[in-house]
C-alpha cells in the first residue's frame, strides 16, 4: 500500500509485472464526495464498488447517473478495474476493495512510529512475536477446519441459496434462478469449472448461493468446495515462523 508516492507504482508494475495493482475505495469516495456530497450518492457508490460481475455494475451506474449531471463521468475518471470488485482478478481469491489490513496495521504500531528507529524496530518485533502466538492459539478455538469468519460467509450463502430455483442444463452446467433480490437475477454455474456467472465464488474461493443451490440439487457437501485458503492448515502455515 502506498498513498502519494506516485513512484511506487510504476517500479511496481516493472518489478511485478503480474502482480494486481488495486485502488482503496474508500480513499477514492473520500475525494470523489468532494464535489458529490449526500447519504444516496454514497451508498450508491459502494454499490458500485462491491458488486462482482459487469452487468450488475452497469445497472448501478445507470441507478447513479440519474443523481447529478455529470456524476458517473467524474466517477469514472478513476480506473474502474483498480476499485470495482467486477473487475478483480479471480486467482487471488482476495475481493477487499480498501486498504483496512493496511490501516489497522499502522493504527497499531502508532505509539512506537514516534521513537527512534532502533526503539520502533524493537517495539514492532516483539508486537509481531506475540501476535503470532495468540493466532496460533486462536486456531485452537475453531469448531471445524474452516475459518470462522469464512463460515459464516458460507453460512449467509447458504440462506440465500434456499430462495434459488434450479435448472439443469446438461452433466455440469446449471441455470440458477435468484429471487432473494427485489429483482430476479439468472446466473449459470458449471460444476466441473467450478465457476459462476456472478464471479462471487471465483473471487472469494467460497461457494455463492447459486453455486450451494446446484451442489444440494446434486446431493454434494458445499463446504468440500471452500478453497484451501481458509483451512486451518493453511491458517497455521502462515503463523508457522516464530521470531
Amino acid at each position: 500500500m502506498f498513498d502519494m508516492q506516485k513512484g511506487l507504482l510504476k517500479v511496481v508494475s516493472e518489478v511485478l509485472p503480474k502482480s494486481e495493482n488495486r485502488w482503496c475505495a474508500r480513499h477514492i469516495l473520500a475525494n470523489w464526495s468532494k464535489d458529490w456530497r449526500g447519504l444516496e450518492r454514497r451508498n450508491k457508490f459502494w454499490r458500485c464498488a462491491r458488486v462482482s460481475y459487469v452487468a450488475e455494475l452497469n445497472f448501478h451506474l445507470d441507478s447513479l447517473n440519474m443523481l447529478g449531471n455529470g456524476i458517473c463521468e467524474s466517477l469514472l475518471r478513476y480506473n474502474k478495474e483498480t476499485w470495482c470488485r467486477a473487475y478483480f482478478n479471480c486467482d487471488r481469491k482476495c475481493d477487499i476493495i480498501d486498504n483496512n489490513m493496511c490501516e489497522t496495521f499502522n493504527a497499531w504500531i502508532f505509539a512506537a512510529r514516534h521513537k527512534t528507529i532502533i526503539t520502533i524496530l524493537e517495539e514492532i518485533r516483539v508486537k509481531i512475536m506475540e501476535r503470532i502466538g495468540k493466532l496460533r492459539e486462536f486456531a485452537d478455538t475453531w469448531v471445524c477446519d474452516i475459518s470462522p469468519i469464512s463460515m459464516k460467509v458460507y453460512q449467509d450463502n447458504m440462506a440465500q441459496s434456499m430462495r434459488c430455483t434450479i435448472k439443469w442444463n446438461g452433466e455440469y452446467g446449471y441455470e440458477v434462478e435468484d429471487t432473494s433480490l427485489r429483482v430476479v437475477l439468472k446466473h449459470c454455474v458449471n460444476m466441473q469449472a467450478q465457476t459462476c456467472t456472478c464471479r462471487s465464488w471465483m473471487l472469494k474461493g467460497i461457494p455463492c448461493a447459486h453455486a450451494i443451490a446446484a451442489m444440494h440439487f446434486k446431493n454434494l457437501d458445499p463446504i468440500n468446495y471452500i478453497s484451501h485458503w481458509y483451512h486451518k492448515s493453511t491458517y497455521l502455515k502462515a503463523y508457522s515462523t516464530f521470531i
